[in-house]
């Protein structure tokens, strides 16, 4: 067997060896080619999905801010409009007060608190007795009539017990406040 031997030939251009030059070269290629393969190929791949993971939850942001925006339009809209019933809501019952608003309708004898409790979880209900003297039924109903423009928000029950006198008519009623519950603090 003849005996082969591999030399690579020693081509030289001002000193430098020109084979040994792209040799190196070539190998310096290779490893930059495999650099971007395994190391910054994975991490823009990351980056790309990290992006769109980003501007998926940029827009989920987006949709749920404009959600709210609309939403708090709308309840400061329905407090504007609703303005005189929430200011309703929040004031306490004060019979002196009723007494006064309903003097050119009835004579208030007595109002007696009989209790008071919770309604709906977001309500306090007072429940008092009312004892009055008007001059005809019609005064009693324009009570009903001008409850609208109380402060407070009332309701009265039926029946109601008239009793007729010599000159007035007596009557006894169920009359309720409504007020909202005051919140804790926490």
């Amino acid at each position: 067997m003849p005996n082969v031997s591999f030399k690579l030939p020693k081509i030289k251009i001002y000193g430098i060896d020109v084979i040994k030059n792209f040799l190196f070269f070539t190998l310096f290629i290779i490893l930059t080619l495999l650099v971007i393969a395994f190391v910054i190929s994975p991490a823009i791949h990351k980056f790309k999905s990290s992006k769109a993971l980003y501007y998926q939850k940029k827009y989920d942001f987006e949709v749920t801010t404009k959600i709210y925006k609309q939403k708090l339009t709308e309840l400061k809209k329905l407090k504007n409009t609703n303005r005189k019933i929430l200011n309703a809501m929040q004031r306490k019952f004060n019979p002196e007060n009723f007494k006064s608003f309903a003097a050119k309708y009835m004579s208030i004898t007595s109002i007696k608190e009989v209790n008071s409790t919770v309604y709906q979880n977001d309500f306090l209900k007072t429940t008092y007795i009312m004892k009055a003297k008007i001059k005809s039924p019609k005064n009693f109903y324009d009570l009903i009539d001008s409850l609208k423009n109380y402060k407070a928000v009332l309701r009265i029950y039926f029946p109601i017990d008239f009793i007729k006198n010599k000159e007035n008519i007596d009557l006894t009623l169920k009359l309720e406040h409504y007020m909202l519950k005051p919140k804790k603090a926490e």
